[in-house]
């Protein structure tokens, strides 16, 4: 998926939000009523992130039930990847087909897993896995990858049980750094920019102030 739009948006807000405490923690030091006003402000910059954040989720899920049902259909080409479960969204996130039942959707929720591709370096991705399975963060699983959409994968629930157990034995697991979603989709950029703007303000008002 393409993360530009998302990596801008996430730095103007950390900026905007940043300069907004700034602000707070200077018209509170100085007593004004000033700090209320711009407290308001801060919840408005919050909600709207977290509204751009949903659709963000939002449009994965979509993504992912839809190259799922092409994969599984053989429509599209995948390729089978050793994985990990990182992390598990608790909500269900709509249906999924799977592997085994191509034809069929189940309630599904959303997860990243980390992924050792054979011809790629180690990445995370996005995948929707089926509710029954119970599966569940730190679980060992097979995928299929999109070559489409890299940040998309398909859980493989073909594999037999020596397989999953093999690769939850890969001794890679313990040595191979997998780049996070939060780096790849402009986390720290955020941070960054929300200390500087902070910083800023209160640099500001001390010289100025």
């Amino acid at each position: 998926m393409e993360w530009s739009g998302q990596r801008v948006f996430g730095a103007g807000a950390g900026a905007l939000l940043g300069v907004m405490l700034g602000l707070i923690l200077l018209s509170a030091s100085r007593g004004t009523p000033l700090a209320i006003i711009i407290a308001g402000l801060v919840l408005v910059v919050l909600v709207v992130n977290l509204i751009v954040s949903e659709r963000m989720v939002s449009r994965v899920i979509t993504l992912a039930a839809q190259r799922t049902q092409l994969i599984a259909t053989g429509y599209a080409p995948g390729e089978p990847a050793p994985a990990r479960v990182h992390r598990v969204f608790g909500r269900a996130a709509g249906e999924v087909a799977t592997m085994v039942w191509p034809g069929a959707q189940e309630p599904a929720r959303l997860a990243i897993l980390h992924v050792l591709p054979q011809n790629a370096p180690p990445r995370s991705v996005y995948a929707l896995l089926p509710m029954r399975y119970g599966i569940e963060k730190g679980a060992a699983a097979a995928v299929v990858l999109d070559p489409a959409y890299p940040d998309i994968a398909i859980l493989d629930d073909r594999v037999p049980l020596d397989t999953l157990r093999a690769i939850a034995a890969d001794g890679r697991w313990a040595t191979v750094r997998v780049p996070s979603m939060f780096v790849r989709q402009g986390g720290p950029a955020t941070v960054v920019a929300c200390v500087a703007g902070l910083l800023g303000v209160l640099l500001f008002g001390l010289v100025f102030g």
